[in-house]
């Protein structure tokens, strides 16, 4: 203590040197120092255990728990969407995923700086560069008289104009219209607005029927009023009375709507609900299952009648209901998750088709991707859907005419491909085929095929069945080798090659007279209606129409088929302009017998003849042209 005193009274040291001299306060400040600098120690040692956990800990790449959902009647269709909509990552830990991002934000930021070089460079450019580059019933008492050219006889498909012996209907957009038929003195007769301008429509699914007795008009349209998820109304009209036509019922379901047929009465009608991954909600249902209202509210189709494959590719639903023409009752449902659009029906069987890959890898770690069609049946005429069977083909279907049921044999025919992929990416793609298979409906099995009959890298362009033969139309480019397959003896299946014939039919007919009608193309820019004869050895062109610069559409109910009267009427789009045309076949040529201008596009335009009077029917438009 007097060392100290004298130092502080001499006044020769600040108060800093005089603590530093004290060793009891040396002591203290070390002391502190030292804690500091363990607790920053500490501090910093926790933190780059934390940065290593977070870089380094392994990612728990296991689904989510889904097991509070098993006492749910759908909780199989749970654990499926569960597997299907998580995704496990691709990286081990943060590390990799930081590693990525930083090298993916310098190479951005490079090739930012690489277009800020090239729009400097081609600012001043002369922009002549760019030139030359353009867009490449009747009332009660009226008698029903079928239009639409239908796949299976007997069972009616939905059009967009049905007739009885005395009044025209046509669905011109939202909007049902009735016609009197009488010749040039014709006229529309009463409407009907099926909704207001509120909604938005998909008027390309729009259809009707028309009932046996004529006094009701069953229609499906499709729309959205801004929900996520489209909307079908089935409507039941009374047009009983042209002049004042009533609604009766409406059904309304989620979803799109495919196709449909009519059957003594019964609405078979085929939908679609798909549904987005990131919305699936467990607790909310209308996330992940079709909903139906028939006029008590939105309800859940039922489990017991949703099928589904051990694993799942997709979150679509293709959904059929059975319901009655005049009143919608719903007298059944049955649902096929991850299963595609191409339906076809027969007189006794639905046939629905799930697309898939078949992967095989060999020694060389190459791997080739086949395309498969699973094909699933269920019978429809009793009171619930009954599931008969499925088989698997290869290839994949283009449509519903590519399938065909005869005398218990299922007959396909479908585009094989195969695509060979190596450590991801695809190294070989086209090596694409035609192929028919014959299914057995009781064993299921396939009994008889003919395996890649085409030129390789042809692709199915039309199909066309009748009875035990079959009419094949395949394309690469712009060339249409048509195939007949005699099918009176699957033990003995036997077929002709047409050779190359120019452009290529999209839709094959049987026009009567042992001649078949091809609509298609002859080049990319004209239209080609071409007639066939099948001769002893091949199937040859007899004679054919072209419109050069023409568009038409590509849907086959747009077309009208005459065999008996042995005309064709089908609307074009030629410079901006939309028309209709009609082809007489006098047994030599196609005879254009008309060709006016028609508004509307040329897939909802349509046509009838009656009486040596040609009806045609556009948007807000109607013709009337007496033909002979």
């Amino acid at each position: 203590m007097k060392k100290e005193n004298w130092f502080r009274a001499l006044n020769l040291a600040d108060d800093k040197y005089v603590n530093e001299a004290n060793p009891d306060v040396k002591v203290k400040h070390n002391s502190r120092k030292k804690l500091i600098m363990s607790l920053v120690a500490a501090a910093a040692c926790i933190t780059l255990m934390m940065c290593n956990l977070w870089l380094f800990l392994p990612f728990k790449n296991t689904p989510p728990d889904v097991s509070q959902y098993s006492d749910s009647e759908y909780y199989e269709i749970i654990q499926k969407l569960n597997l299907l909509t998580w995704e496990k990552s691709k990286y081990k830990n943060n590390f990799e995923i930081l590693k990525v991002n930083l090298s993916d934000k310098l190479y951005f930021l490079i090739k930012e700086e690489s277009y800020s070089m090239a729009a400097d460079i081609l600012e001043d450019a002369d922009d002549s560069i760019y030139d030359g580059i353009g867009d490449i019933s009747g009332g009660a008492d009226g008698t029903y008289e079928e239009v639409t050219d239908n796949q299976v006889e007997g069972i009616v498909e939905a059009d967009r104009i049905k007739r009885s012996d005395k009044h025209i209907y046509y669905l011109d957009n939202q909007t049902l219209r009735v016609f009197s038929i009488a010749g040039i003195d014709s006229i529309e007769l009463g409407h009907i607005d099926l909704f207001d301008n509120s909604q938005n429509f998909y008027l390309n699914k729009w259809e009707f029927y028309l009932s046996k007795d004529c006094k009701t008009v069953t229609v499906i349209t499709q729309y959205h009023d801004g929900d996520r998820q489209p909307n079908i109304s089935v409507i039941a009209l009374d047009v009983s009375d042209p002049a004042n036509i009533t609604e009766k019922n409406r059904v309304e379901i989620t979803g799109s709507y495919m196709s449909s047929r009519m059957t003594e009465g019964k609405l078979l009608l085929l939908t679609e609900f798909v549904f987005n991954k990131k919305d699936i909600d467990f607790d909310d249902e209308s996330t992940f299952l079709p909903q139906i209202n028939t006029g008590d509210g939105m309800k859940t189709i039922p489990a017991n009648g949703i099928t589904s494959p051990d694993e799942i590719n997709n979150t679509r639903y293709t959904i059929v209901m059975k319901l009655d023409e005049n009143t919608l009752n719903l007298e059944g449902t049955a649902a096929y998750l991850s299963y595609s659009e191409d339906v076809y029906v027969s007189k006794d069987h639905i046939f629905l088709t799930h697309v898939f890959a078949d992967i095989n890898k060999g020694d060389d770690g190459k791997k080739i991707r086949n395309s498969m069609t699973e094909i699933s049946c269920l019978t429809y005429g009793g009171n619930i859907f009954e599931k008969k069977g499925s088989a698997t083909v290869r290839g994949y279907v283009k449509d519903q005419w590519s399938m065909d049921e005869y005398e218990g044999i299922l007959r396909v025919v479908t585009t094989t491909t195969a695509t060979t992929v190596y450590e991801g990416l695809v190294i070989a793609t086209g090596n694409s085929n035609a192929s028919l298979y014959c299914v057995d409906l009781k064993t299921f099995k396939v009994v008889a095929s003919v395996e890649d009959f085409a030129p390789p890298r042809e692709k199915v362009q039309s199909v066309r069945f009748d009875k035990d033969t079959a009419y094949v139309c395949t394309s690469i480019e712009m060339s249409d080798p048509v195939f007949f397959f005699d099918l009176s003896d699957i033990n003995n299946i036997t077929y002709k090659d047409t050779g190359t014939i120019e452009g290529f039919s999209t839709s094959l007919v049987n026009f009567g007279n042992g001649k078949l009608l091809g609509i298609g193309r002859g080049s990319w820019r004209s239209l080609k209606v071409e007639i066939y004869e099948e001769t002893k050895d091949e199937v040859v062109g007899f004679c054919k129409y072209e419109f050069e610069g023409a568009g038409y559409s590509p849907v086959y109910k747009s077309y009208y088929i005459d065999r008996e009267n042995q005309l064709v009427g089908l609307g074009i789009r030629v410079n901006g302009d939309t028309r209709y045309i009609v082809l007489y076949f006098d047994g030599y040529d196609l005879i254009e017998v008309a060709n006016i201008p028609l508004n509307g596009d040329a897939n909802f335009q349509r046509g009838v003849y009656v009486d040596g009077y040609m009806y045609m029917f556009g948007q807000n438009d109607f013709k009337v042209l007496k033909l002979f």
